[in-house]
Order: C-alpha cells, then structure tokens, then sequence
C-alpha cells in the first residue's frame, strides 16, 4: 500500500442489484454480522461474480431510530475495495451496473441515506479518490459523503469510526464488494479534492509480453524484460501525456453531448421525462478541470481494440498545441518480474503519481510492451513523450489494472488513509481532530482481499482473455499507423526540445541565483528555489507531497539563507545537499522553523 510500500512513514522509508426497500434495516439496529454473515470483510460465497440489474429507486420513508435519537448528516469517509469485473467502472451510469449503484443501494437498506437523496448523490456532497474503468480493479479506494448517522452514540470519540456501518452496508453488497471502514471526518472533506497521490499497479502474464513480439523466434526474452522495466522508469517525472491518453476530438464529441443532455433534461424535467442519450458527465467535467483526476474511465461503449475505433482516427496536423491538464506528475513507476504469481510468471508494475488522464496508465504501458517488442523505436517512444508530435501508443488491456492506495493533504490536511510523513505533522493542529482512516487490523483485512480477490481475479480474467489474435492484429495496426513517422524528423524534434530544455533551465537558474543574491544583499524576497521542485523532492526521496515537503523546502531556503548551500547551486547539488545533510533531519529543521512562525 501506499504508505506502507512506497511512502516514507514517520521516521524511515520503505517501498512501501437491486433489493426491495422493504427489506432494508437500519444499520444502528442490526447487530454486528446479521444478514450473509458480511461482517467481516472477506465473506466468501461460491457466487463470487454475481451480478445485478441496475437498481432503481427504492419506496419508503427515511428511518428513524428505534430509540428516538436524532440522525444527522454528517461527513463520512468510506473506505472500500471491489473486483471490477462484470461492473461498467466505479461511477454512477444510467442503464448499465457500477460499483455506485451497488453501494448507494446499500448505503440506502442501511438507513443513511434518505430517499430524497438516493437519485442525486450531489446532494449528499459524494466524492470518490479515483475513478476506475470497466473492469479494473481497486485494492483500496475512498468514498465521501454526508450520510445519516447518530452521531452522539455511534462515533467513536478517539477514531471517529462510525460503529456497525461497515457490517451493515458489508450485508447488502456482494463478496466482490467490500468496507473495510467507516469514519466520521471534517465537513469540508472532500476525496476527490484532498487526494494528492494515487497508487496503481499492473500485472501481466510475461506469455502475454512474449507473445506481443512480432519476431519472437530472433527475440532474447531476458532483453525484452529488461528493455519493458527502462521504458517504464523513463516516466517518472513531469511530462507531457498527450500522446497517453484519448484523442481529443473525444473529448469535443462529449461536450456536445453534455450540452445536448443537459437541454434535454431541463426539457424533460417541463414535460416529466428525460430521453437523454447517455453520457459519462464525469468525463467531461474532468476534461473541463485541469487539476481533476480522471484515473482510467472510459465511456462504456468504447473499445480500443475494436475496427473503426477513435483511437485511429486521421488528424490533420502532425502536432498538438501543449495544453496544462496534459501535464501530470509521475513520482514513481517501477517494473519488475515476479517469477511465480500465482504459479506463472508476470511483469508488476508500481506506479505513483499525482493524478491521470484518461487511460493514461494503460497507454503507459502500452508504449513500454511496444518499445520493449521493438513494434516502436525508442527515439519515437522518447518523442511521444517529450514533443508535440502525435504518435500513436496502443493501450493495453484493462485485465491487469488495480488501484492500490491513495494519500490525502492540502492545506487543511484533516484526514490521511494511514500514519505517514504528513500524519504526524497534521496532528500538531489541536484546533482539528485528524482521522487515520486505517487500523492495522482493517489493513490487514484489506491486504487480504487484495491478495485473495483481486490478485486470483486478475489471473482468471487474463486467462479468460485469450484474444492474442485480437490484441496482435492491434498492435501491429498502431505501429502500422505511426510507419510514415520519420526517424531523423523525430531526432530533430527531440534536438529542438533538448536545446529548448537546457535554455529554459539555464534562465530559470539564473532567475533562482537572482532572487538568492538580491535576498542576501538587500533582504529582496523572491523565489529561492527552482520551479517544480516539490515534485523532485517527492521522487528522489519517495515522499507525498504535503506538510513534509514544505517543511523540507523551508529548511532548504533557510540554508541557502545562511550560506550553507552555495548560491550558484543547482537544482542537483540541492537534492544530493538535502541527501547528504539527512532528508528526515533537514525536514525536522524546518518544522521548526514553521512553529516558531506560529508562535
């Protein structure tokens, strides 16, 4: 997880259906484990990929408590875990069955949600920390929103965990589906806002990798390992993604149909119906959001793979113009061969990263198998990367897809999914109760649905798979488009951004070693530090970015302050600085420092 395999902790590092409403019942009135025995979060049942119709609105009145307490809606951080398959993603759709459908209804038989909120979960203040396409999985994600709760009975002072709610709404979802906790937060959390690093892994079979090599007869597969692990760790960093994600002649498509839908409804809510075509709405309010997080979605009748697809569809420029929300920071990505998973061998790869565009990740590695099979060169790998220049990368099947963790922060960092870097640092506010939104034992039980659930899903469902016929025609078909794409065009793209680059540091250096002369000659504030630099923080040192980061900058600044760190200092020798000096006891300077602001 997360804070437990990538994350520094405090002190050291490591790499870390529906159901008739008149059966529901009031979760603060169910004893612990009543209904399919779901208390606990791994209940086993033989029909482990059941799936539902997708649920309607339940009849019936909000409950009330047996004993006449008062329930309020109060702000409530679930934290869950789910197989994607058979399900259309995570986010609510019309027509067609998703994780949300399954866990409204349940929240809704529980008795905190009333009836009134069940169509708009708008009204609630919903949020989730990621969002997930048609049969990818998720170890651990966060759910938020204000739901019905007796809060003077049922929280827990010193956890804020609400008790009984997650064997209640562990009774009403199947065994795909789990709670692992339920936790009363701050009002103005918020999951999707506060989420500042999303972990990812993906698993293939190596017969899959090997099979994807056009020429496997002349083929050292030692090589083609070792060339897929490069081509992955060539993502860390701040790049630009355009080529790694959906066309945006999509993303125009969706916003037409936005605009349409939505004169649809207003017309529909007059006459009493609403024939709207379906959209993924949060599709198009992420594309519209350059700081959202898009996280793999995919509306769900598109198929990559499929003859005509919009992956291939002809643009009339070479180019495109560099947009911000292409722009995404990867803090680590890591490729490895684990050599029995399961009882075959398969490539994992760990990613990290601040958020994702729209099928990002599995573009990602999509580009690696096809540098790594030779479908692709790496001078046209390293130029879909770092140019403008449109090639096309294959994106590889959802199959082997799992988010695995997430870190919260911001300026009013009230919640973190485990004791980490930041925890402790957030704790220091006594004006704010800051919730862990994991025990040990809820983690334990969560690894264990990973490693019992999802990890034997991903092996079933790439075995399932077996198309390599389909996925072999693709391949070549993505490499035959990028054929008229010219070498020594692509070597003078990459010349052009690498004299661009070095220009572009040299001033932003110069700027830096200004504003560090004019401070110490004349007190003159300005920045000291070079631009982006939290995010090389986060990847040298395996950081999140949050309190602890600022705390480092801060110490940093003050050393360049007194003359510690030479002005001339590059950006480098300031990282190997920091290295040398101790990351943990320059952080702890500037805590410090920061307290002594305060007071």
């Amino acid at each position: 997880m997360l804070s437990m395999l990538w994350m520094r902790s405090a002190g050291a590092t490591s790499l870390r259906s529906s159901v008739a409403a008149h059966t529901r019942r009031a979760w603060w009135n169910t004893p612990a484990g009543l209904g399919s025995g779901s208390a606990s979060p791994l209940s086993t049942s033989s029909d482990k990929r059941r799936r539902r119709e997708p649920a309607t609105v339940p009849v019936g009145t909000a409950p009330t408590n047996a004993d006449g307490d008062k329930l309020v809606k109060r702000k409530i951080a679930i934290v869950a875990g789910y197989s994607g398959t058979g399900y259309h993603g995570v986010q609510l759709n019309d027509n067609v069955q998703t994780i949300e459908h399954e866990l409204r209804q349940a929240i809704f038989n529980a008795g905190a949600m009333r009836e009134s909120n069940f169509e708009d979960l708008g009204k609630i203040d919903w949020s989730r920390s990621s969002r997930t396409d048609k049969g990818v999985h998720a170890g651990c994600i966060v759910f938020s929103g204000k739901l019905l709760i007796d809060e003077e009975n049922q929280v827990d002072p010193a956890t804020g965990r609400v008790k009984g709610l997650a064997e209640a709404l562990n009774a009403s979802l199947p065994p795909t589906i789990r709670i692992f906790s339920c936790t009363r937060v701050n009002k103005r959390f918020d999951a999707r806002k506060n989420c500042v690093l999303r972990e990812y892994e993906y698993f293939m079979p190596l017969s899959f990798l090997q099979k994807s090599v056009l020429n496997a007869d002349t083929t050292d597969l030692d090589e083609v390992v070792e060339e897929f692990c490069r081509a992955v760790k060539r993502y860390e960093g701040i790049h630009d993604f355009h080529n790694f994600t959906k066309a945006r002649s999509y993303f125009y498509k969706e916003h037409a149909k936005m605009r349409l839908l939505r004169a649809q409804r207003t017309a529909g809510a007059v006459e009493g119906e609403d024939e709207g075509e379906d959209v993924d709405e949060d599709a198009v309010a992420a594309m519209s959001d350059e700081a959202s997080e898009y996280d793999e979605e995919e509306d769900q009748d598109s198929d990559e793979q499929r003859p005509g697809s919009n992956q291939f569809e002809n643009e009339e420029e070479t180019a495109r113009k560099s947009l911000p929300r292409h722009r995404r920071s990867i803090y680590s990505c890591m490729g490895n061969l684990i050599h029995d998973f399961y009882g075959e061998p398969y490539l994992r790869v760990h990613i990290v990263g601040q958020a994702f565009l729209f099928n990002q990740i599995r573009c990602m590695i999509g580009g690696a198998v096809s540098v790594a099979t030779k479908g692709m060169s790496r001078t046209m790998f390293d130029a879909a990367l770092d140019t403008k220049r449109i090639v096309r990368i294959p994106i590889a099947p959802a199959e082997g897809l799992i988010l695995l963790s997430s870190s919260f922060g911001g300026k009013l960092h009230t919640v973190s999914l485990y004791q980490d870097s930041n925890t402790v640092l957030a704790k220091e506010r006594r004006d704010l109760n800051h919730r862990i939104l994991l025990s040990r034992r809820e983690d334990e039980a969560m690894t264990r649905f990973r490693e019992e659930m999802l990890y034997t899903e991903v092996v079933s469902s790439w075995k399932a798979e077996g198309d390599l016929e389909r996925w072999r025609t693709y391949l070549e078909r993505v490499h035959e488009s990028n054929a008229d794409i010219k070498e020594d065009e692509l070597e003078a793209l990459l010349a052009e951004v690498e004299a661009s680059k070095q220009v572009q540091k040299s001033k932003r250096h110069s700027f830096v070693e200004k504003n560090r002369a004019g401070y110490i000659q004349s007190n003159v504030k300005g920045g000291l530090l070079p631009r982006q630099f939290t995010t090389k923080l986060c990847v040298r040192f395996a950081v999140a970015p949050g309190i602890f980061t600022s705390d480092l900058r801060r110490a940093v600044t003050k050393h360049i302050k007194l003359g510690k760190l030479a002005l001339e200092s590059t950006e480098q020798e300031v990282l190997d600085y920091i290295e040398k000096y101790g990351v943990d006891k320059m952080a702890e300077e500037g805590r410090k420092l920061r307290l002594s602001i305060r007071t």
